[in-house]
């Protein structure tokens, strides 16, 4: 049975005796580098959204507001935190049966802290307030975010025997 999305998106089927994600295998039966056309269309949807999202920064730069009030403040920080916890948590679970589909929420999670600290950084009141964000960024949601990308990346690469 398939035990990742390449391996499901597939149109030929891989050695059943291979490891998923294993790339000499796919070398050998001629699988690598020949994407299925599920596969195919999703490169071509990810390179139209960002083809379309990087001239859209520009002109939002240019014409969005320096400020704004939000009617939701505490909802939206609250939400991203707990984002972030739901995340570390299915990570520990994932983590503890031995799933190595931990590395989808570990990276989850690692994408999740930095937008935190960017928007930490980005939104702070000038003086004491930014200078704390910069500290909990520099000292606690990087660090924790490259750790668990550093998880994601290390449960995802094959190991050699």
């Amino acid at each position: 049975m398939p035990t990742n999305l390449l391996d499901r998106c597939d149109a030929e089927p891989r050695d059943p005796t291979a490891e998923p994600g294993d790339w000499a295998a796919a070398v050998a039966d001629g699988t690598l580098g020949q994407p299925s056309p599920v596969l195919r269309r999703a490169r071509l949807v990810a390179l139209a959204v960002g083809g379309f999202l990087l001239p859209w920064c520009v002109l939002l730069s240019a014409m969005l507001p320096a400020t704004a009030q939000a009617q939701h403040w505490s909802l939206a920080w609250t939400g991203l935190d707990a984002a972030e916890a739901l995340a570390a948590l299915a990570t520990a679970v994932l983590l503890a049966r031995g799933d190595r589909r931990a590395a989808l929420t570990a990276m989850a999670g690692a994408m999740l802290l930095l937008t935190d600290a960017w928007f930490d950084v980005c939104t702070a009141a000038p003086g004491l307030d930014h200078a704390l964000a910069l500290a909990e960024a520099a000292l606690a949601e990087v660090p924790l975010a490259v750790a668990a990308g550093w998880l994601a990346v290390r449960l995802t690469t094959p190991t050699r025997q």
